[in-house]
């Protein structure tokens, strides 16, 4: 980084019509001591430097404390005999603290330099706004001893230029720093969307891209797509989802797309989470096949409970997602499109479904994967209607009792005593229920064609919340 001199270069002569007027002759001399000064802070603008070069530069150049802040009044940078602290308390003194927070707004409103005047002989504070295009990004502060051993005799107006010229040349180095800060932001978001669409790229590729991001091989990964609302409270909604999943997995890789925030998490170095016998499915999933035992990988495990996580702060934000969808684990940069593909199919099966905030793992879709593809989702319901339909005709709630048994009846892999048990009826109301599913509807349950059928009915009628 080049360093910023803060010594003229000229030697400062007065005029020779000034030679006989001290006081001209004085003045004359500040003027140009202000002048080269200025002009050393636009030259290091110019340079690499940074803000605290640039408050180093005015501090020696005026025998002042300086300090730059940000607008919640965080230090940015200081310099001089004063810190940033003691300058504010200097401040606040002066004009109490109300009154300081009106000169802070009037400097930021006029775009200008104000005075904190000090009392009887005390030095005053200057306050200079810092802007970076229309934006107030904060300020410059400025305290000099008066007649004291560092005071370059520049006088107040002069400081208070000083000050503002200073506060200018920090908005355009702050500006850089926005604009480097932008790129690299459109350089990652470029890098995370080409290993989510970008299905067919080079393994090595797609590795390099990946360490750019983070994204360690060693893991398994698990990709998370969050919709966001389409309407004007997209923006606030996405900038929510993205601190919340931020503090919950600050390993995460993020992304904020059009209409949805993707979020590839890391999960543990285990390679599975088996949940507990008899534990219930995490909410708006549906186990494939049997209830007990299901066994999720690692990284989809982490994802759900970070998800479930997620939905809970949301809601306690007063903010809803209809859904999330997950996809299945990844560990090579080059699968990692594969699961985000993944996350937006369970997406859509969650979307589709009755029970808002579904967090549906693609990895227990099941048979929906299938059912998914189709186009039409009505066309699946004929198909269900035409299989089961003849339980609902009378309308009674007689036909749910039957749909529910029949369910329960596939789940339990086809055990009249384990259904009894869930249903907590008795096991001959079972088979008296099942004996009415095939009278009404004409299937046979133990014809292998007929019972896939109406595995498949049943999916699509009461797995509705799966996309069907």
């Amino acid at each position: 980084m080049a360093a910023a001199d803060s010594t003229p270069s000229r030697t400062e002569h007065p005029s020779p019509d000034a030679a006989g007027r001290p006081e001209i002759a004085e003045k004359l001399l500040r003027l140009r001591r202000f002048v080269a000064m200025c002009s050393h802070l636009s030259a290091a603008a110019a340079q690499q430097n940074d803000l605290d070069a640039i408050v180093g530069l005015l501090a020696s150049a005026t025998g002042s404390s300086v300090a730059v802040l940000d607008r919640g009044l965080e230090v940015l940078a200081e310099a001089g005999p004063c810190t940033a602290t003691e300058i504010l308390a200097i401040a606040r003194d002066h004009a109490g603290t109300a009154g300081f927070s009106r000169i802070l707004s009037a400097a930021a409103r006029n775009r200008r330099a104000l005075q904190v005047p000090g009392h009887r002989q005390e030095t005053p504070v200057g306050v200079a706004p810092v802007s970076v295009g229309k934006d107030l990004a904060g300020y410059l502060l400025s305290t000099a001893e008066r007649d004291g051993p560092n005071d370059t005799g520049l006088g107040e107006d002069l400081m208070l230029l000083a000050g503002e010229h200073a506060a200018m040349v920090c908005g355009v180095l702050l500006g850089r720093d926005l604009v480097v800060t932008a790129a690299a932001g459109r350089a990652r978001r470029e890098l995370v969307e080409g290993l989510l669409l970008a299905r067919d790229i080079d393994r090595g590729e797609a590795t390099q891209w990946a360490q750019h991001l983070g994204y360690d091989e060693a893991l398994p990964h698990a990709v998370t797509v969050v919709p966001l609302p389409r309407d004007s409270d997209a923006p606030a909604t996405a900038a929510i989802v993205e601190q919340v999943l931020g503090a919950l997995a600050p390993e995460a890789i993020l992304a904020v797309r059009a209409d949805e925030v993707v979020a590839v998490l890391p999960g543990p170095g285990a390679s599975t989470t088996a949940r507990p016998p008899g534990a219930p499915p995490p909410s708006g999933t549906k186990p494939d096949g049997a209830t007990s035992g299901t066994a999720l990988p690692a990284a989809v495990a982490r994802a759900l409970e970070l998800t479930e996580g997620l939905v809970e702060e949301l809601h306690r934000r007063g903010v809803a997602v209809p859904a999330i969808g997950i996809g299945n684990e990844c560990r090579a940069a080059a699968q990692v499109a594969r699961s985000y593909s993944e996350a937006r199919r369970a997406l859509t099966a969650g979307l589709r479904s009755p029970v808002p905030g579904a967090v549906v793992p693609f990895a227990e879709l099941g048979v929906h994967r299938l059912l998914l593809q189709f186009p039409d989702p009505a066309e699946l319901r004929r198909f269900g209607d035409e299989v089961l339909g003849q339980l609902f005709a009378d309308g009674s709630s007689t036909g749910a009792d039957l749909l529910t048994t029949l369910s329960v009846y596939f789940e339990e892999n086809s055990s009249p005593s384990r259904t009894a048990r869930r249903l907590h009826v008795h096991p001959n109301t079972v088979a008296y229920r099942l004996r009415r599913v095939e009278e009404i509807t004409g299937l046979r349950l133990d014809l292998h064609r007929d019972r896939l059928m109406a595995e498949i009915a049943v999916e699509i009628i009461e797995g509705s919340r799966y996309g069907s």
